[in-house]
């Protein structure tokens, strides 16, 4: 029996040190590969200090501080303030053709510009600003310049023709697009305008049932 009992021992001796070698193994930390990533882990997909660039949030498109969906009221004191003071108009205020949802400002900033705001039910749903056929100043040229510095290379660049006929003039239609939202550079008028795809089709269906009026 003792020589059956001091084998048993043996074993389990050895197996005690056996199972604290293992367990003061794993708690060694990896040795570092040639790339410096610890062996057994896996590498992020990202930086932990970076968003991948689908969720890098893109700036809200607007025009000297106003966008799509401000209140009109809002929207009329920073319209004040771009515009050229007139003596024989009411400066700054957004009128009405009869239709009770839509309203619209217009007027040239102080910069020389046209701007035009359509306002859907009390808020800003379009700003169209139109530089013609300026050479100095605020160009067509460069507000592209500028909204390419801004918002990144537009989504969509195409050639357009005057009134849809390739005979005729021609120029470079840009786009950016930020959800729901746009941004259209049209080389052809010269203009910038920033909107809404939804806004745009209520405005239209509105502009349709008020005409049957």
């Amino acid at each position: 029996m003792e020589p059956i009992l001091y084998s048993l021992q043996t074993v389990l001796r050895g197996a005690l040190i056996l199972g604290l070698s293992l367990s003061s193994f794993a708690q060694l930390p990896a040795a570092p590969d040639t790339s410096g990533i610890p062996l057994g882990r896996k590498a992020p997909d990202f930086p932990l200090t970076a968003l991948p660039p689908a969720l890098i949030p893109q700036p809200a498109f607007e025009f000297r501080g106003i966008r799509i969906g401000d209140e009109m009221k809002q929207a009329e004191q920073r319209f004040l303030a771009l515009k050229v003071l007139s003596f024989s108009t009411k400066p700054g205020l957004c009128c009405s053709d009869g239709n009770s949802r839509i309203a619209t400002c217009t007027d040239v900033l102080d910069t020389g510009e046209y701007v035009n705001m359509t306002m859907l039910d009390r808020r800003v749903a379009q700003i169209y600003v139109s530089t013609d056929r300026r050479t100095q100043g605020n160009t067509y040229s460069r507000y592209v310049l500028a909204l390419t510095t801004k918002y990144g290379s537009p989504e969509k660049s195409e050639t357009k023709y005057h009134n849809g006929v390739e005979t005729g003039s021609s120029g470079e239609h840009l786009q950016w697009l930020n959800g729901d939202q746009y941004m259209e550079g049209s080389e052809i008028e010269r203009a910038i305008t920033i909107g809404s795809k939804a806004l745009d089709v209520e405005i239209a269906e509105e502009e349709r049932l008020y005409e049957r009026n």
